[in-house]
């Protein structure tokens, strides 16, 4: 199963205050800037670790944070009928429901591309957006082959190093066999090798289609 930030009873809120925040962009290239200091800042690392101060922050006192600038509170208006708010706002239920850190997403999916998804999807349901979204996270070499590459080592001395067998590793690697449901004993073999934690070799789950 996934691992969430934060109970889902806070999501409405949050997708409404990253709808506002990103609604203050006034251009893709103001949104992008936006989104570069978001994740540069504190704030985004806080919403990852699910931390309820920020999650109940309202989007001006958030914007004041990540920027240091100060605006005023009649500057909030309408954003829900802007592309930059629904940016904010798809963003806000795509890193709930993936498990996947702010700084995960935007590597793979830019403030930029999201906004170009605003025609049709924004008349599209949710899940509609999960599902486009979805190719861009799962398509790619699993934790365990990104470990494993860093480490510098194959297939066949990872079985040796680790007792996992070679076929286990190698279906592990293709995603024929979940990861997140191998043995514990397993796992911290292979985080021992590998110099990680097993959480770390642990995948996202696949979103619903």
């Amino acid at each position: 199963m996934m691992t969430l930030a934060y109970d889902k009873v806070y999501l409405d809120d949050v997708m409404i205050t990253l709808g506002e925040f990103f609604g203050y962009a006034t251009n893709k290239e103001n949104l992008e800037d936006l989104g570069n200091k978001f994740l540069s800042s504190k704030v985004a690392h806080e919403f990852d670790k699910g931390n309820p101060r920020y999650l109940n922050l309202p989007s001006h006192i958030l914007f004041k944070e990540v920027t240091n600038q100060t605006l005023e509170n009649n500057y909030l208006n309408n954003f829900d009928k802007t592309p930059f708010y629904w940016v904010g706002y798809v963003l806000a239920y795509f890193h709930w429901h993936s498990g996947l850190s702010f700084e995960e997403i935007l590597s793979k999916l830019s403030l930029g591309k999201i906004y170009e998804m605003y025609n049709p999807l924004h008349e599209s349901s949710l899940d509609k957006f999960v599902e486009v979204c979805n190719k861009y996270f799962f398509f790619e070499e699993t934790k365990l082959a990104k470990y494993r590459k860093d480490a510098n080592i194959s297939q066949s001395e990872l079985s040796k190093l680790s007792d996992v067998s070679l076929r286990s590793i190698q279906l592990y690697e293709q995603r024929k066999l979940d990861i997140n449901s191998a043995p514990a004993y397993k796992l911290l073999s292979l985080s021992k090798v590998l110099g990680c934690e097993i959480e770390d070799l642990l995948e996202p789950q696949p979103l619903n289609k």
